[in-house]
């Protein structure tokens, strides 16, 4: 089924179809960092700003008034103030949901700071801390 005067069966049409759908394909490979400028990495918090946001609640029945930090390797985050005898909450930053996890600190007006254990946190899910006035004695949970 060729054409007599040499052209494609296709044709002119449809050979521009056929680039145009190539063309769109090549683009949409590019990721995200990429079209950014970022180097690989950097774009993964955008990928996770369509995950259900994560909070903490902080129920200080502690005397002293409390601020509140996320610990993660070196870094150390501020995430709110808690009056005694207050509830408060916050959204947790989307960097700290990584395999490494990270723990809070309770650092008290006047006193020792109370570190919690490593929490592991998937998007979506909440912390509770409770701290008590014995601050060893403060419990916390994660659903």
């Amino acid at each position: 089924m060729h054409d007599p005067a040499g052209r494609h069966p296709v044709g002119a049409a449809g050979l521009r179809l056929v680039a145009a759908f190539l063309a769109a394909a090549v683009a949409g490979c590019a990721s995200s960092s990429e079209r950014s400028g970022e180097p690989p990495g950097v774009g993964d918090e955008a990928a996770r700003q369509g995950a259900p946001e994560s909070k903490l609640h902080v129920n200080n029945r502690n005397w002293l008034d409390m601020r509140i930090y996320a610990l993660r390797g070196s870094e150390r985050i501020t995430l709110l103030s808690v009056t005694s005898m207050r509830t408060d909450s916050v959204p947790l930053p989307a960097r700290l949901l990584t395999a490494g996890g990270f723990r809070l600190l309770a650092d008290p007006v006047g006193a020792d700071p109370y570190r919690s254990n490593t929490i592991y946190l998937r998007p979506g899910q909440t912390v509770w801390w409770r701290l008590e006035n014995t601050l060893n004695q403060s419990s916390l949970w994660v659903y």
